[in-house]
């Protein structure tokens, strides 16, 4: 595991070495253990390494026999010792016990199609000397990240944008365009970013850079089938389970300490049970709270502590907590921004990074259950096709009565159902992260950004090929295509990534092994969600092997007071913030809509989102846009 950088082309020489070291410093928090470069020929390769596995020998840039293929590589690939007897059969010497110079070998013998042999997560560069050709590999679900960005006829890559602006022929520049979009999803999606003319590499797409040109090839795709064969329940339960059960043993594979990240739920449980099977040394298990909030609420809707903590005892682990204090978020909310690169306003990234940022005392390999959700539907949305079916197959007189007592209706559970029930999917559906309404971005925005976002909506080639997806009767299956291709790499992955990498541990997220992925996409959609029954298949597939507290526990999620939070010690902070001269002075937005945000605020999870995003924003323009090319501590003194 590590960050890497580099570049290509015309301008190689004139950023020279030393710039090269500038844009591994600044990413150290992800491989402090190690780094190296290679600098010749118009190209420059550098990697910071968190060294996971050979310790000793797996010193990157890694190279083959001839020494004119070089590769920096993030990640882990576990199927590695496989590969390496297919390569050492074919004749390939190698010269480390690492996983990286598999990934060397497989390109002299495969070329471009090399990645389709991979079993991991991973972002590669690839320099080909003879050939005079720079690869660039993402893996095929996006869990390590991977951006890029074009200037005088020279590529810059990086692992961590801010790594890029480190680069003297980039700038950070606003993404106005995009600032729509930040505010529907609370994320940029697709290949471009906040950060005007840096892209990202997709997952399961290969960058190729030849001769000043690029282009840009798919690997691997996600392909649900129309009406699937419904087999028997126990035929897709078992499958899983075997899946699972291949998956965690190939992720337990470590020369240093590894622990999980323990919810007490249903996802990180299962990793628990598993993880049980095969490790034979003691299990550390990490679970994360926020002290009780000042003003009147549940406080288990904050904190799972409780939970985690019997599940630990169950399994018998060495199990440690973390609670985290309000005041803590205030000031280490613009580190945690830093860190992030993008403005995510995703809020459980704080108490991932706190969580990762205690666990780095004991371990350095975490597994947790990023993914489950989007792979077997965790979400309460997925069952809203099922309600919209039976709504349209109701009577027309029965329907019209209940569209005429609608205005007494709650707006999300009456009205705006009403309404989303007349769309079709692909205008239904965006994703579960969605934050601002399109009539409140027309509000919000100033009149230019209106109109750039308008322009965007239509423009975009890469969501709109979602909406007109191939139509598969499944309205299911095309939400889980939509967040396995969008809010999973764009929201849930990066946010994992850079949390844990800010805090130099390693996180491996077992259920998005690709061949899960694949044959999770074969089992129909009444196996995934029954009834008010989410992950209903998962849980068949686990019903003899977990506790009955955890099977039938409701859904939580990762819980953050976030309306406790906005109504007591984030209020004055946020407020001060976003109606400060320097905020206001930017133009994006409509003075008198935040400060109606902030009148309205009435603890809703739904207006503090809101809040929220808006708020990171602002500090992500004053860390990155106002103070550009700085380091941290430069970065934080601007707000």
């Amino acid at each position: 595991m590590c960050g890497i950088c580099g570049f290509s082309g015309d301008m190689a020489n004139y950023l020279g070495e030393n710039n090269l070291r500038e844009m591994l410093d600044i990413i150290i928090h992800r491989g402090p253990d190690d780094e190296g470069t290679y600098f010749k020929n118009n190209t420059a390769l550098g990697m910071r390494r968190l060294s996971i596995i050979d310790l000793k020998s797996g010193h990157q840039p890694i190279h083959n026999e001839e020494k004119d293929i070089y590769v920096v590589f993030n990640g882990e690939i576990y199927n590695f010792q496989s590969l390496r007897t297919d390569m050492i059969i074919k004749g390939h010497k190698f010269y480390t016990s690492s996983d990286t110079e598999v990934i060397v070998h497989l390109y002299e013998e495969y070329g471009d199609e090399f990645v389709s042999y991979l079993n991991g997560m991973f972002a590669i560069c690839i320099w080909d000397e003879k050939n005079r050709k720079l690869l660039l590999a993402r893996d095929r679900l996006g869990i390590k990240p991977l951006y890029y960005t074009f200037k005088n006829n020279t590529i810059v890559f990086g692992s961590e944008i801010k790594s890029l602006l480190k680069c003297k022929i980039v700038d950070a520049e606003l993404n106005y365009s995009k600032i729509g979009a930040l505010l529907s999803y609370r994320y940029v999606p697709g290949t471009e970013t906040m950060f005007k003319d840096i892209f990202e590499v997709m997952p399961g797409n290969i960058l190729i850079y030849s001769n000043k040109k690029f282009k840009i090839k798919k690997y691997w795709d996600i392909e649900f089938k129309d009406n699937p064969d419904i087999g028997e329940e126990f035929y897709y339960a078992n499958k899983t389970l075997t899946l699972i059960d291949s998956s965690i043993s190939k992720r337990i594979v470590s020369d240093v300490p590894i622990g999980i990240f323990l919810s007490g739920g249903l996802d990180s449980t299962i990793i628990l049970s598993e993880v049980s099977k095969f490790y034979d040394k003691t299990i550390k298990t990490f679970s994360v709270g926020f002290e009780k909030p000042k003003s009147k609420t549940d406080i288990n809707d904050y904190s799972e502590l409780a939970l985690s903590k019997r599940t630990a005892n169950y399994y018998g682990t060495e199990h440690y907590e973390f609670i985290i204090k309000p005041d803590d978020v205030i000031n280490d909310i613009k580190n945690i921004i830093w860190y992030m690169d993008e403005p995510l306003s995703d809020p459980t990234a704080i108490p991932l990074y706190y969580l990762s940022k205690f666990a780095k005392n004991y371990v350095k390999v975490v597994l947790s259950g990023e993914g489950a959700d989007e792979i077997f539907a965790g979400y309460t949305v997925y069952k809203e096709p099922y309600a919209v079916n039976k709504y349209n197959q109701m009577p027309k007189f029965l329907k019209d009565l209940i569209e005429s007592l609608s205005s007494r209706m709650p707006t999300n559970f009456g009205k705006d159902f009403l309404r989303r029930a007349k769309l079709p999917i692909s205008k239904r559906y965006r994703g579960v992260g969605m934050t601002f309404k399109d009539d409140e971005i027309s509000t919000l925005l100033s009149g230019d950004l209106y109109a750039l976002w308008l322009k965007d909506m239509k423009n975009d080639k890469y969501l709109n090929s979602f909406y007109h997806m191939p139509q598969w009767k499944d309205e299911v299956s095309q939400m889980l295509y939509f967040d396995q291709k969008v809010w999973l790499p764009k929201d849930v992955l990066i946010k994992s990534d850079k949390m844990t990498m800010a805090n130099s541990i390693e996180l491996r997220v077992p259920f998005l092994d690709y061949r899960i992925v694949e044959f999770a996409s074969s089992i129909p959609s009444s196996l995934k969600y029954r009834g008010n029954n989410e992950k209903y298949i998962l849980k068949k597939a686990f019903k003899d092997t977990l506790p009955s507290f955890v099977l039938n526990r409701k859904k939580n999620g990762f819980p953050v007071p976030l309306s406790s939070l906005l109504n007591l010690e984030f209020k004055n902070f946020a407020k001060d913030i976003l109606l400060s001269q320097k905020s206001l002075s930017r133009g994006y937005f409509n003075k008198q809509y935040i400060e109606n945000l902030f009148k309205k605020y009435n603890s809703t999870s739904y207006k503090g989102r809101q809040i929220w995003l808006l708020l990171t924003f602002e500090l992500w323009n004053r860390i990155f846009i106002d103070s550009s090319n700085a380091s941290l501590d430069e970065e934080m003194s601007v707000i």
